[in-house]
Formats: C-alpha cells, structure tokens, sequence
C-alpha cells in the first residue's frame, strides 16, 4: 500500500490542496466562538423543555444587568437626564426588547375621578417628589434603586432572534457603547448570563489564536533543536498543519463554532498528531545507512510503524470517541472533532512521509544518545526491583487516596482570571446591589384557576417571602409582586390587605392591562395563564445552585403546592444540571474508553496475556492524575471530566510500539531480557522524545486565559509525566516478572 501510495503521492498532495481550497468557508466559520447554551447541551434534552417554554412565552432569558452607584446619591437631576436617555437609546436598539429601570418608570396615583400615570423621572422632576413617590411604593422602589439610593439597576432586555448566539457579542457590544455615552467609566457594572458568554467568546478566541501559534512554535523549536534537519522540520509541521485545517473546515461546514473544549482541538491535534511522526523519525533513524537506498530506507521505515502507528490512532481515536456516551453535546463534538483530527494526522504522516521521507538524510545523533540512556536506565531498573516497585505501590496509594477527595462542580466565574472585568464587574455589583443573578421559575395554576386568584397570588407572595429568607437570595419579583406594587399604589399601607380580595385583584388586573402592558407581558403570560416569579440570587457554582433550587422547590410545594406548579426554568436549571452530566460524562466516557482501549490492544497483540500487561499500567497514570486532581482540590467539570478517558487512550500509544517490537524480537529468537533491552533501544528514544514534546507543551497551557484550558493543560501534564514513569519503570518491571 505504501509503493502505491508512493507511486500517486503526487496526486495525494494535489487532491488535499484541492480539499483545503473548497475547505476554507468552513474554517473561516468555524472560528466564530460561540459558548451559549446550544452548544452545551443536546436537542432533545429533556432539561430544554421549560427553558424554550420560557422563550416562547417570555422571550430571552440573556438580560443584561445594568447597577449605576455614586457614593453620595442618585438622586440629582443630572442622573435623572442620564438614566432618562440611556433608556431611551437603549430601547431604540432594534435588538432591545426594553428596559425596566428608573429612567422609563411610570407611578400611578389615583383621585376620585380614576387613576393616572405618571413619569417617575422628568425634565426637572423634584428629587424630593421622586423620594415620596417611592416612600409609598416600596415594591417598585425595591426594583429600581438600593434603600439609600446610592446605586440603581436597570434591566436590558435582549429579543429572542434567530441568529442570537452568532450576534451576542455585537449586540452586547452595541449596548455597551450607549452605555459609555451616558455613563462615567467608574460608574457602572455589567453582569448577567450574556456578558459572561460574552467574555468567554472572547477568552476562547484568544487563547485559540495563542495556543496555535505557541504549539507550532515549540513544536518547531524542539524538532529543530533535536533532529536539526529543515525537511524533516517541514514534514512534521505540514502534517498537523494540514491536519488541523481540514478537521476545523469540516467542522465548520457542519455548523459547529469554536467553544470552551473545541478551542483545544488544534493543540491536542498538533500535539498527538506529531507522536506518529516522532516515531517514523526514530525509526528512520534506527535503520542501518548501508540498507539500500534512501527511498527504499523511507518506505521500510514507514512499513515498519504503520501497523503500531495504526493502532495507536485507533486507541487514541477511541479515548477521544468515548466522549461521544457525554450526555453533554460540547464534550460530544470535541470528542468526535478531535478522533476526526488524530486520523487526519495518521493519513499526511503517511501521504507527507513517502513525499519528503526520501529527500531527508537520517539524524542519529540524538537517537543513540538517548538509546545509550536507555539501555542503562532499563539495568538500574532491573537491579532494583523492589525499591521502584515500593515507590511505585506508593505513588498509587498516595493517588488513590487523593481520588477520594475528587468532587464535580461547575462554576462559570471561575473560568475567568481573577483580574478579568467580569469577575470585578461581578463583585462590584454584588456589594453595591447585593444578588443579582435571576433565576427564574414558571408558576401555572392549577386546572380552574387564574393567575390573578387571590389564593395563587397570595401563596405566590407567601412563597417570594420566604424565599428571600434563604442564604444568597436578594429580591424576588414576580407576577404576584405586579398585584402588590399596583394596590401598594393605590392604597399605601393597606395594600396588603387588598391581596384577600378577589375584587380588588381583578381591578388591578385591568389597571395593569391598560397602563403597563409591556411591563405586564414581562411576567404574565395570560393565554397559557403561566406566570414568572425571578429570583434574583449569588453567582453560585452548579452543586450551590442545585441544592438552592432543591430548596427553592421544597418551599414552593409548602406555598403554591396546592394551587400551582412551580417549574425551575431560564439558563440556570441548565447550569445546575451540569453536575450531573458531568459525573455521568466521567464514567461512561472512561469505562468505554476502558472497553475499546482493551480490545484493540488485544486484537493488535493476539496475545490475552501480553494484552493485559499492556493496558493495566496504563492506568497508573489516569489514577495519579485524578490524584493530584483530588490533593489540589481540582473539580471534575466540564474541562476535567473528558480527561480520564483521552489520557488512558494517547497513554498506551507508547505502550504499543513498545510491545509491538518486543513481540518481533521474541519471534525473532530473543531471550526476554534480551528483547527488553533492544526494544528499550530501539523504541525507548520515540518515547522520551514523544513525551518531552508533549509535557513542555501541555505544560504552557498554564498560561491560557481560560482556567478551563490551563487546567487541560496541567493535568494532562501530570498525566504525560505518569505515563512516562509507568513505561520506563512499572512495564519493564511486569514484563520482567510475568513474561520470563
């Protein structure tokens, strides 16, 4: 198959040339960053139900929240104008469905001929006016400003549009720029679902634009420093390069964007791309420069790999496919992208390698170097046989403790540095405002009720008050807290006794419908009769959300139990699933891993014995990294739940080619011991080199903007050092004492 791909090389490099040009929509599409909710979660997720039930009744969830502060008082005319402006910009943005804040808020006063509204701000409005106003209305007071009126919030409401996901940050950006025109710099804070989308969109594509130029950087360096030879320089970085091209254009031409896991796939395909290569190198290097010529010598090195170099792709490919059991749809398409990656990479190593191979003198210099090293660590290791397995029986036990420290949580501010604005954007809200992040819950009453019953209202209000009781709850703000502001209005401190009447709440019903009826769309949906009660809440992690909700739920069932269903919906139920995915995605990801791993070793080896010898110290690895994970208190989330799975697969590739010659040795009249010692020559150079290159560059992904990346990155570090140890000392060990 080779001569005949020799024969057609040609042919080969001038039909991928033609693949990249017909590709390149793809990748130019592919590098639009999208981290929203569609990429985190499967579409026929059952948890979607109530957050499109939310959408097609409320609109978007993504509101922008806006917290003004002056440390003296906003009440001054000069913000009255401010606030009065910005919303009315704000609204004139197309994509802005409204605004609910105290530049467009209107109070009610009533008189015996009917009521009227009023502009709660105004060209000279009277600071003292607004102050009685509010005194009187406590609950549209609680919603506009803070009880000294030292900071105000305004809520931006985003429109639900088609390609919202694609537009978000040109939105956001649109909106942020009226903002700065009527908003000192150090006056304001931004927060919500979208600006958090938003800063990671932009962390992703800056570190995807870093990682790819520092991982061929390195890549470059360490080839050119070990083989010092340019041609062999260019057929390692043509084939990840080609590699990466192709897999981002298919996947962009399927309609995938770049999010938190994907931004890794050229990183990982340059990286497990290039072990293919590093061994075809050792193996050129290994071959006798008196065996025929150099052509002949290329294509025997190539031959000689491309059955390990075949399986080790199918292994690596199987790791990364595990992720495919995900119930998270971002772990599915970075699994299935980057298998797609890794066999790309196998196929130039091999189209590049009977194209430039020939033209390319062996460098031997560094690989007998390293077989010298080699051959006298395997007799170190060999003449102490108990002092490294000692050390090894440690290491696991030290390891396996640290697992059982291991937990799973989620918590998207803390993907961001600690300097980031929305990290300070986010602690500055929180202390002039207090919680602000909305959860949102959908009430429906129950057959032959109304929203305005006065039994669901009142339990609506009964349920909000004992909700803020809850650590972490700020305000809540609800259909019911419509009724209440409106009789608040009209009856001052006897509107709460108003609530016990139906007529009265039938009454505000029709005030509401005539003088508010965006506002009232807002929170009622009147031909489903569902109503919407936001919590406003902590930014919490996805295990503190779940088990709020948990209590959230509890209390709704003792309020609203009787009268309504209450249904967790919005983004944060999504988020909160997250825990659950997360370990689900752990354990089916790493015992399909396990399975496929286990069986294409065994059918590449054929032998039952040496097949389980292979994979069992590959597991060293995997534990020491969960280990460390669980000593340095590194949660399994949506960046480390992948992990396990992919390390155990790229892992055993050396494993492979190391038993690979072992096995030809054998066959070939070798002693054991003397087969370990000419495979630890032989191979054991491409092991070190492969496992240099990896940890270095793994390792600068601790300098990634995205704590998702630098945790990636470090991990899989550890993980490359295990593996190391495991095939330079754990497998020489076994082989020694169950292959005799």
């Amino acid at each position: 198959m080779l001569r005949l791909l020799h024969k057609f090389r040609y042919a080969f490099l001038l039909l991928t040339a033609v693949a990249c040009v017909l590709l390149w929509p793809g990748v130019k599409a592919a590098l639009v960053v999208d981290n929203s909710l569609t990429v985190w979660f499967l579409e026929d997720d059952p948890a979607l139900v109530p957050y499109h039930t939310f959408q097609e009744r409320f609109g978007n969830d993504e509101v922008v929240i806006l917290v003004v502060k002056d440390k003296k008082s906003l009440l001054s005319q000069q913000h009255f104008d401010a606030f009065i402006k910005l919303s009315q910009e704000l609204e004139a943005i197309p994509e802005v469905a409204g605004v609910i804040g105290p530049g467009n808020a209107a109070v009610s006063s009533y008189s015996a001929l009917g009521s009227t509204t009023k502009p709660l701000l105004a060209a000279n409005t009277d600071t003292a006016w607004v102050k009685r106003s509010l005194a009187g209305q406590q609950v549209l007071r609680q919603q506009l400003f803070t009880a000294d009126y030292k900071a105000a919030r305004l809520l931006i409401v985003l429109k639900t549009l088609p390609d919202f996901d694609i537009r978000r940050g040109e939105i956001l950006d649109r909106v942020q720029q009226v903002i700065a025109r009527h908003l000192p710099a150090d006056s304001y804070h931004l927060g919500g679902v979208g600006i958090i989308y938003a800063g990671l969109n932009k962390l992703s594509q800056q570190d995807f634009g870093f990682f790819l130029g520092i991982g061929y950087l390195v890549m470059f360096l360490l080839i050119l420093f070990i083989y010092r030879k340019l041609l062999l320089l260019v057929y390692a970085l043509g084939t990840v390069a080609l590699a990466t091209y192709i897999t981002l254009g298919i996947y962009g031409a399927l309609g995938f964007r770049l999010n938190l896991m994907t931004t890794l796939l050229p990183i990982i395909i340059i990286l497990l791309g290039i072990m293919d290569v590093l061994h075809v190198l050792n193996e050129r290097n290994q071959l006798k420069e008196d065996q025929a010529r150099p052509t002949e010598a290329a294509l025997a090195a190539l031959a000689n790999v491309f059955r390990p170099c075949l399986f080790t792709t199918l292994t690596t490919m199987a790791g990364f496919l595990a992720l495919v059991a995900s119930p998270m749809a971002i772990l599915q398409s970075f699994g299935a992208f980057a298998a797609l990656g890794i066999f790309l990479s196998f196929v130039f190593t091999f189209v590049l390698g009977v194209l430039l191979l020939p033209h390319a003198r062996p460098a031997t210099q560094a690989t007998k170097a390293v077989s010298t090293g080699m051959a006298h660590l395997l007799g170190v290791v060999l003449q102490r046989p108990w002092w490294f397995t000692a050390l090894s029986l440690l290491l696991l036990a030290a390891s396996i403790l640290g697992i059982f420290r291991l937990k799973n949580d989620t918590y998207t501010l803390g993907y961001f540095p600690q300097q980031h604005q929305v990290v300070t954007d986010h602690q500055a809200m929180e202390a002039a405002w207090g919680p602000y992040m909305p959860l949102e819950l959908l009430v429906q009453p129950t057959a032959g009720r109304q929203l305005h019953d006065k039994e669901v209202v009142q339990a609506a209000a009964a349920f909000a008050d004992s909700a803020q009781q809850l650590n972490g709850v700020g305000q809540v703000f609800g259909f019911h807290s419509l009724y209440q502001a409106g009789l608040e209005a009209q009856y001052q401190e006897k509107g709460p006794l108003m609530l016990q009447s139906q007529f009265y709440l039938a009454q505000v019903q029709k005030q509401l419908s005539s003088d508010y009826p965006e506002l009232m769309q807002q929170f009622m949906h009147l031909p489903t009769q569902t109503g919407r009660i936001t919590i406003f809440g902590s930014m919490s992690s996805a295990r503190e959300l779940s088990a709020k909700m948990d209590s959230l739920l509890l209390l709704s069932t003792a309020t609203l139990g009787q009268v309504a269903t209450v249904t967790p919906s919005g983004y944060q139920p999504m988020y909160a699933a997250i825990v659950q995915y997360v370990t689900e995605s752990q354990v089916k990801s790493l015992l399909l891993a396990l399975v496929l791993v286990f069986l294409l070793v065994w059918l590449f080896i054929r032998n039952l014995k040496l097949a389980l010898l292979a994979v069992v110290p590959n597991f060293f690895p995997v534990i020491l990294m969960m280990g460390f994970m669980g000593w340095m208190h590194i949660y399994l989330d949506t960046a480390t739940a992948s992990i396990a799975a992919i390390v155990l697969s790229f892992c055993i590739d050396d494993t492979i080619h190391f038993i690979n010659h072992y096995q030809q040795a054998r066959k070939q009249g070798q002693t054991a011991a003397q087969a370990r010692l000419s495979t630890m020559t032989h191979v054991g150079p491409a092991i070190v080199i492969t496992s240099l290159v990896l940890f270095l560059c793994y390792g600068l992904m601790i300098f990634g903007s995205l704590k998702t990346v630098e945790l990636f990155g470090i991990l899989t570090a550890v993980a490359i050092a295990g593996a190391l140890y495991s095939q330079l000392f754990i497998f020489p060990l076994l082989l020694k004492r169950f292959d005799k």
